[in-house]
């Protein structure tokens, strides 16, 4: 009787410890793109305003959402960081006007916002619950 116990606690000891090996996330594949270092496997989502110039959203190494867009001759900026800590890719959804949000699901497993208002300026509202492109 005592091999046999002793058997199933080394089998489940076995099974639980497969389990935390297979439930580790896997390394990400890094790109390098403009130089900056994006997760690959998220890809770059891009809008693009009605003066032609565009903006590309990545995450970055750090699970944060960073952005940089061109000018109107199509020279990009620099990377820059719009905070978060996602675990998706960007989606942007566009409204009227060149007003437009992305979306990203968190780490809670939940969707977050962030708004581009085109009027005044093209300021971006700080992140907010959302419910996705609709």
């Amino acid at each position: 009787m005592k091999l046999r116990r002793t058997k199933a606690v080394l089998v489940t000891a076995a099974v639980v410890a497969g389990l935390a090996v297979a439930a580790s996330p896997a390394q990400a594949d890094v790109c390098n793109v403009g130089g900056g270092r994006v997760i690959c496997e998220y890809a770059i989502a891009t809008y693009t305003f009605d003066n032609g110039v565009k903006q590309e959203f990545a995450i970055g190494t750090d699970y944060a959402v960073w952005t940089r867009w061109t000018n109107t001759s199509g020279k990009w900026n620099s990377w820059s960081s719009m905070g978060g800590e996602v675990r998706s890719g960007v989606t942007v959804c566009p409204l009227p006007h060149d007003t437009f949000f992305i979306s990203v699901t968190g780490t809670d497993g939940k969707l977050w916002e962030r708004v581009r208002f085109s009027y005044p300026n093209g300021e971006w509202s700080g992140w907010e619950r959302g419910s996705g492109c609709h």
